[in-house]
């Protein structure tokens, strides 16, 4: 699937409606969606500064609707009074660990939307994020699910890559996240590894809970 992130601030609530109301809006402004998920940035957080409020993410069957709906939605009537787009990204979700008990709209979910390493192009970055450390990723403890979108090359010369990756990783709760992002798994072996392809001072992580309104 494809899919376009819509990251979030200037407002405490960044969404504008919830439920019937949020997909009839999201359907007329974009026909084409297959799923659409607003996340709202958890009361729970790892630090006090986080960089968004939320994040939205729509589905889409086809890389021209994507890409589509990434050039178009910035402004819309998705988003409350006050609330700006600071990134978009459209690229292809690609799922790394997808559990028994995974489910969107359940527990929490961490949000690492990064840069690569400046010395690595766009396809030997992306390469090596999902062949070498998919791998070391899929081994999170007490996770869910663990997905990366990986943005096109088009949406490059679209600007439409605020960042070069997303990865989202899903738990059942916020103490769950907060032990496994402790780990010597996550501090150690991940961090280690991540330092051979992402900017690690780019990474915007926040925790979000999400709310389903079309289920992708």
């Amino acid at each position: 699937m494809y899919k376009a992130h819509f990251f979030l601030a200037g407002a405490h609530d960044p969404f504008a409606a919830s439920g019937s109301r949020a997909e009839a809006l999201v359907r007329q402004l974009a026909p084409e969606v297959s799923g659409y998920v607003q996340s709202r940035a958890s009361t729970a957080q790892l630090s006090d500064d986080i960089a968004y409020q939320g994040v939205a993410e729509c589905w889409f069957g086809s890389d021209v609707a994507a890409l589509w709906a990434g050039a178009t939605m910035r402004d819309c009537a998705l988003w409350a009074p006050r609330t700006q787009v600071k990134a978009v990204v459209v690229g292809r979700e690609r799922t790394v660990l997808r559990t028994a008990q995974f489910a969107h709209g359940r527990g929490v979910k961490g949000v690492f939307p990064f840069l690569h390493r400046s010395d690595f192009e766009v396809a030997e970055f992306q390469s090596y994020w999902w062949y070498n450390h998919g791998p070391i990723a899929a081994r999170t403890e007490d996770a869910d699910g663990y997905l990366q979108c990986h943005p096109l090359p088009a949406s490059y010369e679209q600007r439409l890559a605020g960042y070069d990756g997303v990865t989202e990783l899903f738990w059942p709760d916020f103490a769950t996240a907060k032990a496994a992002m402790a780990s010597d798994q996550m501090t150690v072996e991940q961090s280690t590894d991540a330092k051979n392809f992402v900017d690690t001072d780019s990474v915007a992580l926040f925790f979000a809970e999400e709310e389903v309104v079309i289920a992708p």
